[in-house]
């Protein structure tokens, strides 16, 4: 039996990290160690894998556990370990959360299934797929409210009630970059805290207002931005968090644009981005992702020069 993950152990900042490739859209597992060394050193409290930042839904599932395995060898407890978990059906889901578990994962973060798009949304539909994986994979659920513009769903009232019911729900990222729909979803969260007596971590992906979130109280950040610009990320959380307001401040005047120049529209390209930026700045040895997905060009690659110059990172390709 896993145990159930303490909200306190989402204190922080969980960078949902790149999976490195060659040329060919192979898995660079040398690059990815090395990748995973660099990043578990800059104040993470955890580290997202095979989420959309690593390119989870393209990956196979031999893949995405040599990734996980990898993962759990370099980021050693009491610091956790969240799988993406990304399938076309309930039973697949199952099997990969299993999977995702015998690997060392701590928790799933569950993508929206595309069964559930539309509106209105199905509450019981939602409720008995995520009862399923917890079941029967014996593991931690982390719900995933995303935005439309990235194959997501916004949960609603109904459906948070219905999810939150579940005992292995341990926490929500929320990804919607709306931050109107991030307090509003915050307070419901809160509220089944207070009616069910137990603790649900608020975890923000939105990359477009970090800083804010921070204030705002969120229990942690689970993001794409995290991936780089980490130790910064990662040390604003923590001054939020011990009321040093200023310091806080005056780190996302340092690092939010560069993240801002990463997820601008449109948005789907930030995982391209990210890598791009990752290779100027000579943590990976290559910025090739797989398709669908689109390489950023060589002619976009001098804006991202300028962002990473003016956030004070080094820029070595």
């Amino acid at each position: 039996m896993i145990l159930m993950v303490n909200k306190d152990r989402f204190g922080g900042l969980i960078p949902a990290t790149i999976t490195p490739m060659d040329e060919n859209a192979q898995i660079d597992t040398d690059a990815y160690d090395k990748y995973l060394k660099w990043i578990v050193k800059q104040g993470v409290v955890g580290l997202a894998i095979n989420v959309d930042t690593g390119e989870g839904p393209t990956l196979t599932s031999d893949e995405r556990l040599t990734l996980l395995e990898i993962a759990r060898r370099r980021l050693r407890s009491p610091k956790i370990l969240v799988a993406g978990l990304t399938a076309a059906s309930t039973n697949q889901s199952v099997e990969e959360a299993r999977k995702a578990r015998d690997a060392g994962a701590d928790a799933v973060l569950v993508f929206p299934n595309t069964a559930f798009r539309g509106h209105p949304p199905d509450p019981e539909a939602m409720r008995r797929h995520h009862l399923e994986i917890a079941e029967n994979a014996d593991m931690d659920l982390i719900l995933f409210q995303l935005q439309d513009a990235l194959g997501g769903i916004e949960l609603g009232e109904a459906s948070l009630r219905a999810l939150a019911s579940l005992d292995r729900v341990v926490a929500i990222k929320e990804a919607t970059f709306n931050f109107s729909k991030f307090k509003s979803t915050m307070k419901i969260i809160r509220e089944l805290e207070a009616e069910r007596g137990r603790e649900i971590a608020y975890l923000t992906g939105n990359d477009n207002f970090i800083l804010e979130s921070y204030l705002w109280g969120c229990d942690g950040a689970l993001i794409g931005a995290g991936a780089q610009d980490t130790a910064r990320i990662a040390r604003c959380y923590e001054a939020c968090a011990e009321g040093s307001y200023a310091e806080a401040i005056e780190l996302a005047k340092a690092f939010q644009p560069l993240v801002d120049a990463v997820f601008a529209p449109p948005v789907r390209a930030y995982r391209a981005r990210t890598k791009a930026c990752l290779y100027l700045q000579g943590v990976i040895p290559c910025r090739a992702v797989r398709q669908p997905l689109v390489e950023v060009p060589d002619s976009g690659l001098e804006p991202l020069r300028d962002a990473l110059r003016s956030a004070g990172l080094p820029v070595v390709n």
